[in-house]
């Protein structure tokens, strides 16, 4: 979004210095661009030191962090907008990969992840068959760098998710799930014997081994560095898998302890006692927990973001460790609630059909017994087979209800009773969330159908809006839908903007919809000549005194309906009189003879008296006829003076004289209806802008009018300023415009300013 203002805004900007000093919106921003880039990295500088750091000191290094990488993502899109050359792309993508004198490759980092950003941005604009070859070049220097051991594992796997990327074609990867977080039993990694290993949940709850960074599968030597730098703890520490055969053992733990602890279930089932096993449990579990607070003490907490931090400091200051804080279950919790009742269900002191194991809890839970667990474990599935039973119907899924309105559809096409097809609908009690794709589908089926076909699908719309079973909300969204559709359909069916145009003409002429809304579907020449189409199938069904009041009360400005490069005037008439619309903009039709009386009798006197016999006094305020009259005399007396005016060529001395002269000589026919009337002299230099960017900005042509008309008394300065402050987007080229007269209107301003300064002395 930020790099499309900045292309509206290098188009339209005006130059803010003189000619010979450049001071341009582009140029402006290509140099904070540089800026930016080439001090990246001194952001960093105030972090680099040893030993961790605070919290509040991490958190403005990740901010510092994003911002960087946020910059190089805005470089990236306005180069996609040819705002940015692609050599400064490439310069960027060169700097970033080059190797710097006493530096390592884990001090490049940041850089290499800069790098990859670029990619991901514009690679694709970048690797085209100009820059094959420089692209080629870069992706091996990549991969190389992807399997570089100094490198920090996550770097590594940025790196190749690069490569990839380019190796599919720029297309990105897709994830497994599009709502939610990807559940943990789906995972897939590679241990460094080179298998497969997936995560299944082990006891109590807990993930299994296996682990997973960026979609990649682990190499052999890349464990060890994931291992290293994740964050341990007995609530977050991998679990191994009880499928892994190789290094566990079948109960979810290594395989000493593993068949030790088979060892003990054996016996305590065949009535070796639950005191000696409780006891043997508790003495093993012990000893792995304090290897693992070991482990955790030696690791570096280096890598450990803040919030863990804060909870480790926390813990620690009420003698607590972190390990005993994440397994303690709350007070609240099932595992602490005692049942008086015996459990139900048992076969030989297990509980039936849900897990192996009859010791799920964390060890270091504090139960009384091991048949509290187990009651807990049927408690949780009795919870959970009662969810189930309860669960409500979902109802239709979407694609049964397009099918069953397909179908109601031919039914409909054949017996063409709409009440017996409006009855169908009801019994289908399609619900709201589906109802803008079934009228999607209702329109799209009889596209490639007769006109009949498209008018019974059109009537049973209306009805439908009718019984209140439809809103006109969700017809607006269906039919965006469509429109949307329009180019890919229009090789099967060619004639498919007039049929979609007939269902709007139908919804306008049944008051299913405005015209208005209409138009905000195909504002700036969107989907052109669509509108045009529209207003063309109401003249045909509604005649021309009822569309000239639906216009008209619609108050859609039809300049806007144009494509940028057909909005003019001229266009505008050329466009209605070959549709039969001319009627709708009477004042084109008045420019049109104005034309003709100019060309028959060129005598100011003449023309003004052909415009008070012919035109009606209420025309003469209104702004379409003073853009109308500006635009005539603006043709005609550059016709006759100037001639053809090349872009950037200058006139002879003598024509400009001229040109000055015809423009004196028609002052008092403008005088006549701008005097005293400030609105309609901006409307006369809106005339003057929009004629001007139809010659492609002649140059000094703008500036010179302005002075012209200024010293003429034929525009005042308030209408000039007036006129610099307006935001009017319905007459085009005001960005150029301002370009070429911002120097003499900042002149007018510094004028009009000291006069009056002089007036109160």
């Amino acid at each position: 979004m930020y790099a499309q203002l900045c292309k509206r805004l290098s188009e339209e900007a005006p130059n803010f210095e003189p000619v010979p000093n450049p001071c341009t919106f582009r140029l402006l921003l290509l140099n904070k661009c540089r800026a930016e880039f080439e001090n990246r990295s001194k952001a960093f500088e105030a972090f680099e030191r040893d030993g961790p750091l605070a919290p509040e000191e991490e958190e403005r290094r990740q901010l510092s962090k994003r911002k960087m990488l946020g910059n190089i993502k805005f470089i990236g899109e306005l180069c996609k907008l040819e705002i940015l050359a692609e050599g400064i792309l490439h310069s960027c993508i060169q700097q970033l990969l080059q190797k710097k004198s006493g530096c390592s490759v884990r001090d490049r980092a940041e850089d290499l992840e800069c790098l990859c950003q670029i990619m991901k941005t514009c690679g694709r604009i970048l690797d085209s068959d100009k820059g094959q070859k420089l692209m080629d070049q870069y992706f091996q220097r990549m991969a190389v760098l992807a399997d570089n051991q100094d490198l920090p594992l996550r770097f590594r796997f940025m790196l190749r998710d690069a490569v990839e990327l380019r190796q599919n074609k720029w297309v990105p990867r897709k994830a497994t799930s599009t709502e939610g977080p990807m559940p943990i039993n789906l995972i897939h990694d590679e241990d460094p014997r080179g298998r497969v290993v997936k995560f299944q949940l082990g006891s109590g709850g807990v993930p299994g081994g296996g682990s997973i960074m960026y979609g990649h599968p682990l190499k052999r030597g890349d464990v060890g560095d994931l291992l290293s730098s994740y964050p341990l703890s007995s609530s977050s520490f991998p679990i191994p898998s009880p499928n892994d055969k190789f290094s566990f053992g079948g109960n979810g733990y290594p395989s000493v302890y593993g068949r030790q602890r088979q060892r003990q279930e054996q016996n305590f089932y065949s009535g070796g006692g639950r005191q000696n096993f409780n006891q043997n449990h508790k003495q093993n579990h012990n000893s792995n927990s304090q290897q693992q607070q070991q482990n955790f003490n030696n690791s570096s907490s280096k890598d450990l973001p803040p919030r863990f931090k804060n909870r480790m400091l926390l813990t620690s200051s009420q003698g607590q460790s972190p390990e005993e804080v994440s397994l303690r279950p709350a007070a609240n919790s099932l595992s602490n609630q005692v049942n008086s009742k015996p459990p139900m269900g048992l076969n030989s002191g297990r509980p039936m059909g849900l897990m192996s194991d009859p010791l799920m809890a964390p060890p270091s839970l504090k139960t009384s017994s091991p048949l509290l667990h187990k009651e807990q474990i049927l408690i949780k599935q009795a919870s959970l087979d009662r969810s189930k039973s309860g669960k409500k119907d979902k109802g239709p899924t979407k694609d049964e209800v397009l099918k069953k309105i397909e179908s109601l559809m031919e039914e409909y096409s054949k017996t063409n009773n709409v009440k017996e097809a409006l009855s169908a609908y009801r019994e289908q009690k399609i619900p709201d969330r589906f109802i803008s794709q079934v009228l999607l589908t209702i329109m799209v089926q009889t596209l490639d159908k007769n006109d009949s076909a498209r008018e019974l699908a059109g009537n049973l719309i209306v009805e439908l809006k009718k019984e209140t079973l439809i809103t006109s909300a969700q017809f607006l969204e269906a039919f965006n839908e469509l429109v949307g559709q329009m180019s890919e359909k229009e090789k099967e069916i060619p004639r498919i903007y007039s049929y979609v145009a007939g269902f709007a003409a139908h919804s306008v002429s049944n008051e299913l919809a405005s015209l208005a809304e209409f138009s905000d579907v195909t504002e700036n020449g969107a989907h052109f000549p669509l509108f045009m189409l529209i207003l063309q199938q109401l003249h045909k069904t509604q005649g021309k005194a009822k569309l000239t009041q639906i216009f008209n009360d619609s108050k859609v400005n039809l300049l806007n309906m144009l494509p940028e490069v057909d909005r003019t005037k001229d266009r505008l008439s050329e466009i209605l009189e070959e549709r039969g619309l001319s009627f709708l903009f009477p004042l084109l039709r008045i420019q049109s003879e104005l034309w003709k009386q100019l060309q028959a009798d060129p005598n100011p006197t003449t023309f003004y008296k052909w415009i008070r016999d012919n035109l009606e006094p209420s025309h003469h305020t209104d702004p379409g006829f003073i853009n109308a009259l500006m635009t005539v005399l603006l043709q005609y007396i550059t016709q006759e003076s100037i001639g053809t005016e090349a872009p950037g060529a200058v006139p002879d001395k003598q024509l400009l004289e001229k040109e000055k002269g015809l423009l004196e000589k028609f002052k008092l026919v403008l005088q006549a209806f701008l005097h005293d009337h400030l609105k309609l002299q901006v409307i006369a230099v809106y005339s003057l802008q929009v004629y001007c960017f139809s010659q492609q900005f002649p140059k000094g042509m703008l500036l010179r009018w302005f002075v012209n008309l200024y010293d003429l008394e034929i525009i005042e300065e308030e209408a000039f300023l007036q006129w610099k402050e307006d935001l009017n987007e319905e007459y085009p080229g005001k960005g150029k415009a301002l370009f070429q007269v911002n120097q003499w209107l900042t002149w007018l301003a510094e004028a009009e300013s000291e006069e009056e300064e002089e007036g109160e002395d």
